[in-house]
């Protein structure tokens, strides 16, 4: 995968990110590859009217109405399970790669104590539905 940002022409300034999966990579994701992208530009949309008081999806930017609000909140709200499952599944992989608590906590920019706490929480359990989900091949659960 590689991402790549170029900025806008100057009649529109801006910028253009660009996400590359390699075939694998979207074997691998399938649709879940495209609900992520949507997610994240929902992030990127409400991000920008929080900080512009604008919405740029519509003509004219107008300021953000109650609907605008709900629907980047809607698209959000979908994103915090999905992190989570990502990042324990990470812990998950990397202590059984027997990675070092020191660099995990490094990594995490939390204090080891806290590294060990979280790694222990996570790998005395089974992975838990949005874990499975990022290790499973193309479904949501």
């Amino acid at each position: 995968m590689t991402v790549s940002c170029r900025s806008g022409d100057e009649q529109s300034g801006g910028l253009e990110i660009t996400i590359t999966l390699t075939a694998l990579e979207t074997e691998a994701m399938g649709q879940d590859a495209t609900l992520m992208a949507e997610i994240f530009d929902s992030y990127l949309w409400a991000l920008g009217m929080l900080r512009t008081g604008r919405n740029s999806r519509d003509p004219g930017t107008p300021a953000p109405t109650p609907g605008d609000w709900v629907s980047a909140l809607r698209g959000l709200d979908r994103l915090p399970p999905r992190l989570q499952g990502v990042r324990d599944g990470l812990i998950r992989a990397y202590t059984a790669a027997g990675g070092s608590l020191a660099r995990l906590a490094t990594a995490m920019n939390i204090s080891t104590s806290a590294a060990r706490h979280r790694r222990t929480r996570i790998t005395k359990h089974s992975p838990e539905t949005w874990e499975e989900w990022a290790g499973t091949r193309s479904s949501r659960p």
